[in-house]
């Protein structure tokens, strides 16, 4: 019987563009022009931050989106 492997591989160029893309978008969207938020990207990890929850949620519905 036939056997299959999966690799699942992440291009890092592709995140640092969408990531770069989220942050374009952060300063142009009115709910979010006053609110504390970041992006920082680690080496295998993502860390987003804001003020409150719905800030963090919009943040996050960006980022998704844009990866």
């Amino acid at each position: 019987m036939p056997s299959f492997d999966i690799v699942s591989e992440v291009d890092g160029q592709e995140i640092d563009n969408a990531l770069n893309q989220a942050r374009k978008e952060l300063t142009t969207r009115f709910d979010l022009k006053d609110a504390k938020t970041e992006i920082v990207q680690e080496k295998d990890k993502i860390v987003l931050t804001a003020d409150d929850a719905n800030h963090l949620r919009a943040l996050r519905e960006i980022v998704i989106g844009k990866l």
